[in-house]
């Protein structure tokens, strides 16, 4: 399965480490600072030719990875989300899934929508 991470951050390497258990592809990392994502590729032993990104949406459309970690700010989690289920990739998110019971219910509505 081609996995991607969004947010290069503190709480990343658990999800590194947890896509190496389960036998995932790492196809790309983003993050706002690129150094974030360089450091994880070298402190992972990482292949040193994985993409990393600052726009996560580029990052999908170039990338297409079948499923996807949201590890950033929590304020950012339900409309990264959103667009996810919009681009039919599945993902986790950190939590909390979102700021509000609107954008909960907003997130829930279009990952229905989409089957993801």
């Amino acid at each position: 399965m081609r996995y991607a991470l969004i947010g290069c951050g503190r709480v990343s390497k658990n999800h590194i480490k947890a896509a190496a258990l389960n036998d995932l592809e790492i196809v790309a990392l983003c993050d706002l600072i690129p150094e974030k994502a360089k450091k994880l590729i070298d402190e992972f032993s990482l292949k040193s030719d994985i993409p990393v990104y600052t726009d996560y949406k580029k990052m999908l459309s170039q990338e297409k990875p079948d499923f996807v970690a949201i590890a950033t700010e929590s304020g950012l989690h339900a409309d990264m989300a959103v667009y996810c289920a919009e681009q039919k990739v599945n993902f986790i998110v950190e939590k909390p899934l979102a700021m509000s019971i609107a954008d909960a219910n907003r997130v829930i509505e279009v990952v229905e929508k989409n089957n993801v």
